[in-house]
C-alpha cells in the first residue's frame, strides 16, 4: 500500500475532491495519510477528515506562520486533543523564510509542542525553513522521546543528514522535488538511507511537475492549480527511479518505515 506522509486534507481547497476522494483511496491502495493541522481553527476539520476516512492519522499542531492567531488556551486545547485520539504532533517548526521578526516566539511555541509530544511519546512532523542549525540546536538539547520525528520535505543541508538521524529522524520527499529547478535537492535525498525515507504530496500546496499530475483538483481563488492526493502513486514513481528501485520496492520500505514511527496510531492498516 502507499502512504501519504503529509498533507492537509482539512483544506477548504480540497473540499471539491473530498466526497469523492474514498474512491481514489481505494483504487490506488493509499493505505495511511497523516493530516496535519496548521491552526486552532482547522484542527476540527482534522478530526473531521479521520472520522470520514479510515486510512486518516490525525496531527495537531501551531505552524509557525500562524502562532500570531493563538488562542491564550491553544496549548491546553492542544493537549486536550492529544490526550482524547490516536494522533500526532504536527505540523510545527521554525520558519525564517516567510517572518524573521519573532523567531523567539516561534521557538518558544515549537518547544512547548515539542514537550508535549515528549510528554505523551508521540511522532511530530516538523516544518522547517532557513533555520536548520538553530533547529538542530533545540533538538539536540531537547530530545526526541517518542518513536521519531518527520522533516517533512527536507530542505536542509547534506551534512547536517547523519546528526538528524541520530536524533531520530525520518525524511520525507515531495513531487515538487520533481521539478527541474530542485535536482540538487533530489541529490541530496539520494544521500538519505533507504530506511529513513516516506513519502508525501503535502497536498494541496506543493504541486508536482505536470507528467506527475494524474488526478485534477482544479484552481485555488488565485487561479493556481491544486495539488491531489491521488498524485501519491505517480510521485511514488518517480522516487523509486531517481533511487533505482523498483516502485513496489519503495512502496514496502516506506510502508515498514512508517509503521515504526507511527506504530501507535496504525492499528489495523486499510485492506486491499
Amino acid at each position: 500500500m502507499l502512504i501519504d506522509a503529509h498533507l492537509h486534507l482539512q483544506d477548504p481547497r480540497l473540499d471539491s475532491i473530498r466526497p469523492r476522494l474514498g474512491e481514489v483511496l481505494s483504487s490506488d491502495a493509499i493505505g495511511w495519510m497523516v493530516v496535519n493541522g496548521t491552526t486552532e481553527a482547522d484542527w476540527g476539520g482534522v478530526l473531521e477528515c479521520s472520522g470520514k476516512f479510515k486510512q486518516v492519522i490525525p496531527s495537531f499542531g501551531l505552524h509557525p506562520w500562524w502562532i500570531h492567531q493563538r488562542s491564550k488556551d491553544w496549548l491546553e486545547n492542544l493537549e486536550f486533543l492529544l490526550k482524547s485520539h490516536s494522533s500526532a504532533v504536527g505540523e510545527i517548526g521554525l520558519d525564517r523564510w516567510l517572518r524573521k521578526d519573532n523567531i523567539v516566539e516561534q521557538e518558544e511555541v515549537f518547544l512547548a509542542q515539542w514537550e508535549l509530544a515528549n510528554q505523551f511519546r508521540l511522532p511530530v512532523t516538523v516544518h522547517c525553513l532557513k533555520a536548520w542549525g538553530r533547529l538542530l540546536d533545540l533538538v539536540r538539547s531537547h530530545p526526541h522521546q517518542g518513536s521519531g520525528f518527520l522533516l517533512h520535505s527536507y530542505s536542509g543541508p547534506r551534512e547536517m543528514i547523519d546528526e538528524w538521524i541520530k536524533l531520530g529522524a525520518m525524511f520525507s520527499i515531495s513531487g515538487y522535488f520533481a521539478q527541474p529547478r530542485k535536482a540538487d535537492r533530489m541529490n541530496i535525498f539520494e544521500q538519505i538511507p533507504m530506511e529513513k525515507l516516506l513519502v508525501e504530496t503535502d497536498a494541496p500546496d506543493m504541486l508536482p511537475p505536470e507528467g506527475l499530475i494524474s488526478h485534477d483538483a482544479g484552481l485555488d481563488a488565485d487561479k493556481r492549480p491544486i495539488n491531489h492526493p491521488g498524485n501519491l502513486r505517480r510521485i511514488y514513481q518517480f522516487v523509486a527511479d531517481r533511487l533505482g528501485i523498483s516502485p513496489k520496492q519503495l512502496e514496502l520500505q516506506c510502508e515498514a518505515n512508517f509503521k515504526k514511527m507511527f506504530h501507535h496510531q496504525v492499528g489495523v492498516s486499510p485492506n486491499y
